[in-house]
């Protein structure tokens, strides 16, 4: 890949170095949302268990990344690289030669410190190396790279599954973070010099079970019931800690993550937009496989390829979308792609045996279409709002909510699949009398509960999207205030 210079030498060697390390990162991610079902029946574990391989590896990493400020102001490039890409590497060996369903958790736990490292990095050297004018370009060439992983991702691993064992899916990333770890020796150079700064442990502490109560509350609730104590007690730990994890931030010198960022309404907007797009996008990623494998019966790798046109739309499209945000801002695109995420979420809230697949993936490529929209421009928006010595903290708090609001819409759409499936099951078979679970009409029943359950989350990721696009007007509005202030202040 090629990515010209902007007045810093060697630009290109050193983003295409870190993409490697990102592609691998997010191509992990992206692997398991086809083979949840097989690593169930291995492990002889239920959908909503092996559901926290992802939905851990989302949590941990984005406890992780607040700390990524810090790191990014202590440690120099070379440094912070280096040790993502070791530890995920090891972590990428554990999860292939896992024993055992415990193993394979700890291996993803390993990996997400690593990946929780290699993108906040990623993003702080695309803008310290180009300027304002360039930076939407840049990160359209970035999403290039990104979107590869989830264009391949699924497909690949339904491959490795069909053909060869699902311990391949793992050794089949391990490769990328290997060559990115070698390749950097000779051409990663640093960006930035470290300079002495102080890590606040118990901000670290207040974010983690901050962050980390609130999604085990939302991730077992399907489980044991909204009602229950656990749930109940995660989540208010979750909300104490993460009020004390604020408070904490605007006391300190050098807070974890300094909260100023949100004196910006433009870069408060876009994380609100990104919450609940993320959100959105993330759960229609574990949908849609469970609801091809398990109601229409298609195998891993057919639902890989479900999802490969739509994820190489948002491929193409990604650095198209960068120039338009360069040419045109973030007004227009913005509106445009959050109304199609709505249109299209919405369309599959009507799912049934019959419904055509081809007008389905129809569908996931024009949902991909308004992501590009979305993702990086939204990003880029926010962070441009930032003065220079904010941007790492403006960072540190995108990557950490994008992957708390991925976590967070995963569990909340997995959870209402299942309480709706076992609710529509319970009253079917109240309607039917006594119905033997060995029976066919036991299994009629469960099918029809499951695509019932899909379809409810699907409406509860319509209304996420709703709210997203309300926000996104609201930041037009204020994008078309700042406009109107600008060259009422030029022309004084």
């Amino acid at each position: 890949m090629s990515i010209q210079k902007a007045g810093t030498p060697r630009t290109g060697p050193i983003l295409t170095v870190l993409l490697i390390g990102a592609i691998a990162a997010i191509l992990n991610q992206t692997v398991l949302n086809v083979a949840l079902p097989t690593l169930s029946k291995e492990f002889g574990v239920e959908t909503s268990t092996s559901q926290w391989l992802i939905t851990l590896y989302m949590l941990v990493s984005g406890v992780f990344i607040p700390v990524t400020a810090f790191l990014m102001a202590r440690f120099t490039t070379r440094q912070l690289f280096f040790t993502s890409m070791i530890t995920f590497s090891i972590g990428t060996i554990i999860c292939g030669a896992a024993p055992n369903f415990t193993m394979l958790l700890l291996g993803r736990v390993v990996q997400a410190i690593g990946a929780g490292i290699v993108m906040p990095l990623l993003i702080n050297v695309v803008f310290r190396l180009f300027p304002i004018e360039k930076r939407g370009a840049a990160m359209g060439i970035v999403g290039v790279a990104i979107m590869f992983a989830p264009a391949v991702g699924p497909t690949l691993s339904g491959l490795l599954i069909t053909q060869l064992s699902w311990r391949y899916v793992f050794f089949a990333v391990l490769p990328f973070s290997l060559v990115a770890l070698f390749v950097s020796f000779f051409i990663l150079k640093n960006v930035s010099e470290p300079k002495q700064a102080k890590l606040d442990v118990l901000s670290v502490i207040t974010s983690t079970f901050g962050f980390g109560g609130i999604l085990y509350g939302f991730g077992v609730a399907g489980k044991l019931g909204w009602g229950s104590l656990p749930v109940l007690s995660a989540i208010v730990v979750g909300l104490i800690s993460l009020a004390l994890f604020v408070i904490r931030q605007l006391k300190i010198e050098e807070p974890l993550i300094d909260l100023r960022i949100f004196k910006s309404l433009e870069y408060t907007l876009s994380i609100v937009i990104s919450f609940f797009v993320n959100g959105v996008i993330y759960s229609a990623m574990i949908l849609l496989p469970t609801y091809l494998q398990s109601s229409r019966g298609m195998t891993a790798l057919e639902s890989g390829l479900f999802l490969l046109p739509g994820s190489i739309v948002m491929a193409i499209m990604s650095p198209i979308a960068g120039r338009l945000f360069d040419k045109h801002g973030m007004k227009w695109i913005g509106i445009t792609g959050v109304t199609i995420l709505v249109i299209t979420t919405a369309l599959y809230t009507n799912l049934s045996y019959t419904t055509g697949v081809v007008l389905m993936i129809v569908i996931y490529m024009v949902r991909s279409f308004g992501v590009t929209f979305l993702t990086m421009p939204l990003m880029t928006s926010g962070l441009n709002s930032l003065r220079p010595t904010l941007q790492g903290h403006g960072t540190a708090m995108q990557n950490t909510l994008q992957s708390i609001s991925g976590a967070i819409g995963t569990a909340v759409m997995t959870t209402i699949m299942a309480t709706q499936t076992k609710l529509f099951i319970s009253t079917e078979v109240a309607k039917a009398g006594q119905v033997d679970p060995a029976s066919q009409q036991f299994k009629e029943i469960s099918g029809n509960g499951l695509v019932h359950g899909i379809n409810m989350s699907f409406v509860t990721a319509t209304i996420f999207a709703v709210i997203g696009l309300i926000s996104m007007i609201v930041l037009a509005v204020a994008l078309d205030k700042r406009k109107k202030k600008v060259k009422t202040a030029e022309a004084m």
